[in-house]
């Protein structure tokens, strides 16, 4: 098969069951060994023998996410797990997946070099995760956006689906809109992830990633169709955590039609089988 030999790592997660469907409905110029504990592909663990030979460069999706007993410090031993396979399957270049919530709160798009200063535990873990990362051979950092389909407002539409569409309650601001995001679409994420992985020339060691250009709830809703109703916005509510992917766009090619909140929206209702 032409293409890299990439192993994905975590692929029964929220995002790798996106991603995968996104790669059967369009498969990349690239071979994918999928792993995960009993879902798709291969089912390995840290600290099981290595079963997947030689590969070009890993895409470490797994990681820890807030919740009940969540054990955020697995995100640091996840992904220095994820060096380690890398170094026996000979892998140059491993992509690992960090977040928006590792900046400090700012009103503007967070470029990569802005300053870090977490507010929750999660963004905590992810930062502490990158500096273990620090030096790290063939390393990228990723720092996430929102996942369409995955993250909180997928939650309420989907209890939409299931036959109970309760309206949403969005924070309103002062200036009349809600809360601002940067987002991206399952399938511009998996075309992304391939295109970065397979690069050859070295990747900088923090990239954003998501669309060029950050989406209002309201807007996302609106074109999921799902009901919200306004609700005057609390103190201390943040409006606005969005992400500078100037370098992420130059390296994938996703433009300005990536952030299209219909196109968000159609793209993950299509994955769902919803369109």
């Amino acid at each position: 098969m032409a293409g890299k030999r990439i192993l994905v790592l975590g692929a029964s997660g929220r995002v790798g069951r996106l991603l995968c469907a996104a790669w059967d409905r369009q498969p990349p110029d690239a071979q994918l060994v999928l792993q995960s504990r009993s879902g798709p592909g291969i089912h390995w663990q840290p600290g099981q023998p290595n079963p997947f030979g030689a590969v070009d460069a890993v895409i470490a999706l797994w990681g820890v996410t807030p919740g009940p007993d969540a054990d955020l410090d697995m995100n640091t031993t996840l992904a220095l797990a994820a060096q380690d396979i890398a170094a026996q399957c000979g892998a140059s270049r491993v992509l690992h997946c960090s977040s928006v919530a590792v900046y400090s709160p700012s009103d503007a798009p967070v470029a990569e070099d802005a300053p870090t200063a977490p507010t929750n535990p999660y963004g905590a873990a992810k930062l502490a995760m990158e500096h273990a990362l620090t030096g790290a051979p063939g390393s990228t950092i990723l720092r996430i956006g929102s996942v369409a389909g995955a993250e909180s407002l997928a939650a309420s539409i989907r209890r939409g689906w299931a036959g109970d569409p309760q309206p949403l309650r969005l924070d309103r601001f002062a200036d009349g809109h809600g809360p601002a995001r940067s987002y991206i679409a399952p399938s511009d994420m998996a075309r992304a992830l391939i295109r970065l992985a397979s690069a050859p020339a070295p990747l900088p060691p923090v990239l954003n990633f998501a669309a060029p250009a950050p989406v209002r709830m309201e807007a996302l809703l609106t074109a999921a169709r799902h009901p919200f109703d306004w609700q005057p916005a609390p103190d201390g509510a943040r409006q606005t955590a969005t992400l500078d992917c100037t370098r992420m766009a130059a390296l994938t090619g996703l433009g300005p039609q990536h952030a299209d909140p219909a196109h968000i929206i159609a793209d993950w209702f299509t994955l769902e089988g919803r369109a």
